[in-house]
This record gives C-alpha cells, sequence and structure tokens, in this order.
C-alpha cells in the first residue's frame, strides 16, 4: 500500500483587514509603510485594490542530536568568562551518570621572607562556594578528597584543556565530608542582603605535604643561589607542586566553586618564638585549572551517543542539549529555503525561532541558546581573515552574522573561538520558565537568506548553550555547568509573517 506524506509546511493567508493583526507591532509597522496610501478611503472599508498580501507560515525544523569531542574547561584563559571549579556527581535517567572533578596548580604571591624561628604547623585548602549546583535537590552528605597531581599542567596548554582531558594522580592529601543544601545557596543567590555573604569549605590537608611547602618556603628564606628560591619562581616550582585534583568521593550533585576568589588558596599555617597563628597562602587564582567532566550514558535514554560528531535521531523522538558534556542539537533549515522559493520578493515582516521544551522539576535548563553555523561535517564553522569567502560573508550578512570573540564591550557569547552565529534582535533564544519555551525572534536573518548575491547561503546550525556570565554567582556556561534541557523534535518550528506583492505594477 503506497502512503502519500502530506506537505508539513501549512500556510494560512490571513486577510489584514478582517483578522486586524495589530497586536504584531513589527507587521503593523510594516504595514503602516506597505499599505497606508492604498487605504486612504472611507474608514472600516479597505481598499479593494491593495498591492500587498500579508501571510503567515510555521514551518518545521528538521533535526537531529550529535556529541561534540571537546569542550575547553580551562579557568584564566579568557577576560570576561565564567571561572569554575566544578565538583561532584549525580545520576539523570535521560543523560545518564555525570561527574566532575577539578585540577589546579597554585602558587604562593606573599614574597615576604619567614623569620628565624618559623615552625611549620597544619596545612588546610580553603575552596569558596560559588553558589552553583545541580542534581539531588535536597540537603545531602557529599564527600571529596584531595590528591596531589603526578602530572604536571602544562602553561602552554591552559587554553587547551578540556572535559575529557585527562591528568594522573594518585596520592590523597585530604578528604572532607560536609553537607549542601541547594535552597540556601539559592536564597543567598537571589538575597540583596546577602549579596557579599562568603561561603566557603575548609579541608585539613597531610602534614607531611604542607611541611614539603614550608621547607621549600625556608630554602628561599635562606637562598644564595636561584636555583633555591624556587618557592618564588612559578616555572620552577610547579616543577615540584605539580598541583592538586578535587575529586567527588561521594556525592549526589554537582556544585562550584570560585577559583578567582581570594577566599580560594592553599593556606600553610606556622609559629615563631615570639608570635603564633601566623600563615601564607599559595592561591588558586591566575594559575592552571581546568574540569574533567564525564558521562556514562549506557544504562540512559542516550545509551546510543558514543561517537563524535556522529548525527543521532534518538528513538525517542525527543532532542537534547547539556553543557558541559557537548551533546548538541542540530537544526537543518532546508525547509526554509523550500518555501522561500516558491515566494519571489517576499518581504519578512517577522521570524521566530520557538522551542517548547519538556518541564523538569529536577533539572534547570540552559538559561539560553545561542545559534551558531556548522559546516557540512558538524564541526563549528569558524570565522579566519585569510579566508576571502568568511570575509566576504561577514560583510553580507551586514552584522546578522558575528562571530564569537571577547571584545573590550564585553565577553564572548559562549566562547572566544571565533565561531560564526545569528545575531539579529536577539543573539540568542532566551528561555521562559514561566512558558517553559525558548524563543529568539532573527527576522532581518532569514531575509538576508532570501536574498541571491555572492554569500554562502548556510544551511545546518545548532543549539548551543550561551555562557551567562552576568548573573553570577549563579553563572551557566557551555563548558563550565551540566545544565540541560529535553524537548520533542516536532517542538522546534519557525514561525514567519511575511509581505508579498499581489500584483507585477
Amino acid at each position: 500500500m503506497t502512503k502519500t506524506q502530506p506537505n508539513r509546511i501549512i500556510t494560512y493567508i490571513m486577510n489584514l483587514w478582517a483578522n486586524r493583526l495589530g497586536q504584531l507591532a513589527m507587521l503593523a509597522v510594516a504595514l503602516f509603510f506597505f499599505s497606508c496610501q492604498e487605504d486612504t478611503s472611507v474608514l472600516g472599508f479597505r481598499n479593494p485594490n491593495s498591492k500587498f498580501q500579508v501571510s503567515f507560515v510555521e514551518i518545521p525544523i528538521e533535526s537531529s542530536i550529535y556529541l561534540r569531542d571537546s569542550l575547553r574547561t580551562s579557568n584564566f584563559s579568557y577576560s570576561g568568562e565564567v571561572n569554575r571549579f566544578m565538583v561532584g556527581s549525580y545520576t539523570d535517567d535521560v543523560f545518564g551518570d555525570i561527574s566532575s572533578t577539578a585540577f589546579s596548580q597554585y602558587f604562593s604571591t606573599n614574597i615576604t621572607k619567614l623569620g628565624e624561628t618559623a615552625e611549620f604547623d597544619s596545612v588546610t585548602l580553603e575552596l569558596r562556594y560559588d553558589l552553583y549546583t545541580y542534581g539531588e535537590s535536597e540537603a545531602t552528605p557529599q564527600t571529596l578528597g584531595i590528591y596531589e597531581l603526578d602530572q604536571e599542567l602544562k602553561s602552554d596548554s591552559l587554553r587547551f584543556y578540556f572535559n575529557r582531558s585527562k591528568i594522573a594522580y594518585s596520592t590523597m592529601i585530604g578528604s572532607k565530608s560536609f553537607t549542601i543544601d541547594p535552597q540556601i545557596f539559592k536564597d543567598f543567590a537571589a538575597s540583596s542582603t546577602d549579596a557579599d555573604t562568603v561561603i566557603t569549605l575548609n579541608v585539613p590537608l597531610d602534614g607531611a605535604f604542607g611541611q614539603r611547602i614550608f621547607d621549600k618556603a625556608i630554602q628561599y628564606r635562606d637562598a644564595t643561589t636561584k636555583e633555591d628560591s624556587a618557592f618564588v619562581y612559578y616555572n620552577e616550582f610547579v616543577k615540584e607542586f605539580k598541583g592538586i585534583s578535587i575529586k567527588p568521593e561521594s556525592s549526589d550533585k554537582i556544585f562550584g566553586f570560585n577559583p578567582a576568589a581570594t577566599q580560594s588558596k592553599i593556606t600553610v599555617h606556622y609559629h615563631e618564638a615570639d608570635e603564633d597563628s601566623l600563615s601564607f597562602s599559595l592561591a588558586l587564582t591566575g594559575v592552571i585549572g581546568f574540569n574533567q567532566i564525564s558521562a556514562n550514558r549506557s544504562v540512559s535514554e542516550l545509551a546510543e551517543v558514543s561517537d563524535y560528531y556522529q548525527e543521532y535521531q534518538p528513538l525517542t523522538d525527543n532532542r537534547y542539549i547539556q553543557s558541559g558534556i557537548g551533546i548538541l542539537t542540530k537544526l537543518d533549515f532546508s525547509k526554509f529555503y523550500e518555501f522561500a522559493d516558491t515566494v519571489p520578493n517576499m518581504l519578512i515582516n517577522s521570524a521566530e525561532l520557538i522551542i517548547e521544551t519538556t518541564p523538569s522539576d529536577d533539572f534547570d535548563p540552559p538559561a539560553g541558546l545561542a545559534l551558531r553555523v556548522l559546516k557540512e561535517n558538524n564541526r563549528i564553522k569558524k570565522y579566519s581573515t585569510k579566508n576571502s569567502q568568511d570575509v566576504s560573508d561577514y560583510q553580507a550578512y551586514r552584522g546578522y552574522l558575528l562571530f564569537d570573540i571577547t571584545t573590550s564591550s564585553g565577553p564572548p557569547l559562549v566562547e572566544a573561538d571565533s565561531a560564526f552565529y545569528v545575531n539579529d534582535r536577539n543573539a540568542l533564544l532566551a528561555y521562559s520558565s514561566a512558558t517553559h519555551e525558548y524563543r529568539g525572534s532573527f527576522p532581518l536573518f532569514f531575509q538576508q537568506l532570501t536574498l541571491d548575491n555572492e554569500k554562502t547561503m548556510f544551511m545546518n546550525f545548532v543549539l548551543y548553550p550561551y555562557s551567562q556570565t552576568a548573573n553570577r554567582p549563579l553563572a551557566q556556561s557551555a563548558a563550565k555547568s551540566v545544565n540541560r534541557v529535553v524537548f520533542p523534535k516536532e517542538n522546534i518550528k519557525l514561525r514567519i509573517f511575511y509581505t508579498k506583492p499581489t500584483t507585477t505594477r
């Protein structure tokens, strides 16, 4: 038996006068300019010879999901980025078991030499929470372990440590059990009076580890050569003190620490003959650090997703996005091009991309999604001044297609990687917790796609979590958070209001 599939592009031709589309402000402005001279007869009667017709179309967008191979999770790589240690683990029936371990160097910014009678007492690691949590929403106990690295973090790789980078560690030098209540964190984040409140975690570390650092400070105090002064020479210091990892031992949520805060540090406590309670600190800020983020999807809805950049059509007919792991949803705008070919001289009044999500009580979605351009191999399309077509495309799209960089006016939309992204009335699709949907308005960009000139007619795009740096301490990032969202594939829609001529005169 032969089945004929109906065309899923449903077009509604709307009578401008009868349906009174006055609530669509942008459409109304367009219609004023196009028809005000035609509709100047008797009030209440439209001109029967209108030369323009206003129409509406809802275009279903084809989609798939894929896994990106690496997300850069390095801290202190670019100005304006989210800097975060993410530690913990949790289980998600949809996305699997998610885990994150933080890695960092440390170094002393205090060059004051110790006194002649100084003696070591103890050492602690202090970490300032940045109030980000994800996973179990109840107050529950957590345990983390601190390990000394066996492998040096290389400074020339600062910008190239990723969510799946591996650094060896074996010796535990401390552990701590504690309780995290996400509601308390949310209350602090929302409070105007507690905005400056600092919440920290103090972890006692192994005395032998602290004694080694103290001995290096003593050696610097008594130094007669540069070789004895490694305590104040970073490149020499990290050869012996390679860094630490902060690893979840028992956990049901991922939580964030702020490495840039002055409260995040290793503190060595000591005393002198005539004075107690002295200390010096080794900062975790401005040095190399990153997060290793992993997922075990073997018993989840996404068990089949394993190969990088391969497109998947899940049996659930759902689409998925997750920060930190790199699960992304790809959009194919070929249906838009098919439609545009049927309407010559079309003027787009409104083009809104809408994604209706499946809300979750346990897992918050990314706050916004950027629309980034993909190459045919599903890699991000990056702008290069050495590529003449890139330069031509950038000019032809007249600012409706930008490339992602850090500027003097602010941080990048996602990451300073020069990736092309759509920029129009919005630079992203913002999430509404009231309607549980993402919306973005891009009329001028889609209008550019209808114009026949020497630019590249981009077809494939990816929905990419953007980096929310303005709303700290609950900042989100494509690489330094694990927020996720699910939505049915049929809930991705492109709604367009457009004007077309009804005569050729």
